[in-house]
């Protein structure tokens, strides 16, 4: 296919000529409603863009979604406009319902954990492998796969994620071949990799080794604009038809023009320059992490099988800081955010739009960070093990059972009703229908006392949580 052209792009360019008189949403009418001010700050174009599915723009948008299937192979796409949460509680509503069970890695996103409320199925968590070294959790092992699938042979689905937070890819062609040798469909969350199918250097992407249903958010490591996403199928293990129906139920009636434009012009900068671009990103995301290994007291994750190079993971426990401490620092005096911390790591996502600048500011952050006066080291804290957690009710039983709101300290043995995660990544601690231990409860109350956000609970201060009456 012709990836020069972009459907979309070139459709609403056509709508800047345009003289008539808007009697269609959105009210602002091309802008002429807009509050002055935020017409200044965003400029004039912005606006007079922002249009519903006019006339051509239909017909647009489906080239464009082939375009795209072609580009990452899959035999069909959809565009989302509701970010990666909208396309893995479709993918779920595609393959189960009520009571049937599917199997899932315990780091899913949190957003996993709320389509099983919507779909209803039975969640059989599957234990992750963890690198104590580096504070990592590794993702499903095949053999672990293997053996869950041997034991439960009425499982429906396999759902996984890859690549995680960190990068971490896994070894995905063997765990999508053994879910396949139980003629079991297997979903990849890969929000994370849609760039990866661009690179000869980079870990299989989810699609090329096989994968069923697949979603990539676009905006994360390629140039769409946040909030947008894809998702692709292949194959006939689950009905296309199914999904689509679940994508119309889940995506918005209104997807905004601007934000589908930037998904077809994101597909096509990366079919035509993507290995350029990110070669020129692993270089510096490997100058990064060479230089960045040769100051005292820290250390670049490195040496793990199947890791995305452009993820630059640096443990700064032995700087005597936890990664909240020395998020802050950073973002507060020395002018560097980075993507996610943990208690003993600090994440940053290079991508296409950094520049040598960017990682020369950050190696030069972490200089003067080592070169405080230092306290003393701080061990990796005990991470609660999820593939333990003892689940009572499905997560939409326990969603609408009547609740009452009680003490963290009192709630251990109680089944937990909402859906508590660290935010980002958005891995849950504890998600409706899990009983709430003694272990977990330390735990939240660590990241909360080390400065870390805590998402999903009713209480944001954290000193009740809801359980089952």
């Amino acid at each position: 296919m012709n990836h020069h052209q972009a459907p979309i792009l070139e459709a609403i360019a056509q709508y800047l000529e345009l003289d008539h008189a808007p009697f269609y949403m959105p009210g602002h009418k091309r802008g002429v409603g807009i509050d002055p001010e935020f017409m200044a700050l965003l400029g004039e174009n912005l606006f007079r863009l922002d249009l519903p599915e006019l006339p051509n723009l239909d017909e647009s948008i489906t080239k464009a979604e082939e375009l795209a299937a072609d580009a990452y192979g899959s035999d069909c796409t959809w565009f989302l406009v509701n970010g990666s949460t909208s396309g893995i509680a479709a993918m779920m509503l595609a393959v189960v319902g009520i009571g049937d069970k599917i199997l899932m890695g315990r780091n899913c996103h949190k957003a996993a954990i709320a389509g099983l409320v919507l779909c209803g199925a039975t969640p059989i968590y599957l234990e992750t492998d963890y690198n104590s070294e580096f504070d990592l959790d590794c993702g499903v092992t095949p053999s672990t796969l293997q053996a869950v699938l041997e034991a439960n042979p009425d499982v429906k689905a396999v759902m996984l994620v890859s690549p995680n937070y960190f990068g971490v890819c896994g070894e995905l062609k063997e765990l999508v071949a053994i879910a396949h040798s139980f003629n079991i469909p297997i979903l990849i969350d890969a929000a994370h990799g849609g760039h990866l199918r661009f690179h000869p250097d980079l870990p299989i992407d989810a699609l090329t080794a096989g994968a069923d249903v697949v979603v990539h958010s676009i905006h994360k490591m390629g140039s769409s604009l946040t909030q947008t996403a894809m998702l692709h199928i292949q194959g006939t293990r689950v009905s296309s038809d199914r999904l689509d129906q679940a994508v119309q139920m889940l995506q918005s009636t209104s997807p905004n023009i601007l934000l589908l434009a930037s998904l077809d012009v994101a597909r096509r900068q990366m079919v035509l320059q993507g290995q350029e671009l990110l070669q020129t990103t692993i270089a510096l995301s490997n100058y990064g992490r060479s230089q960045i290994n040769q100051i005292s007291n820290l250390h670049c994750l490195d040496h793990i099988p199947n890791l995305d190079p452009t993820r630059l993971t640096v443990m700064v426990n032995q700087l005597g800081k936890t990664g909240f401490d020395v998020d802050e620092i950073f973002y507060q005096d020395l002018g560097v955010m980075a993507e996610l911390p943990t208690l003993s790591q600090l994440v940053f996502v290079v991508s296409i739009g950094n520049t040598a600048a960017d990682v020369d500011r950050l190696i030069l952050a972490f200089q003067n960070l080592a070169n405080q006066k230092r306290k003393k080291t701080l061990p990796i804290p005990p991470i609660p093990k999820m593939p333990k957690a003892n689940l009572k009710l499905t997560p939409r039983e326990a969603f609408f059972s009547p609740n009452c709101a009680m003490s963290l300290e009192s709630a251990s043995g109680r089944i937990c009703t909402e859906l508590i995660s660290p935010y980002p990544p958005g891995i849950p601690i504890i998600c409706p229908g899990e009983e709430i231990s003694l272990e977990v409860i330390d735990f939240l109350k660590l990241i909360k006392d080390a400065g870390g956000v805590i998402n999903g609970c009713s209480d944001r201060t954290m000193a009740t949580i809801k359980v089952v009456i």
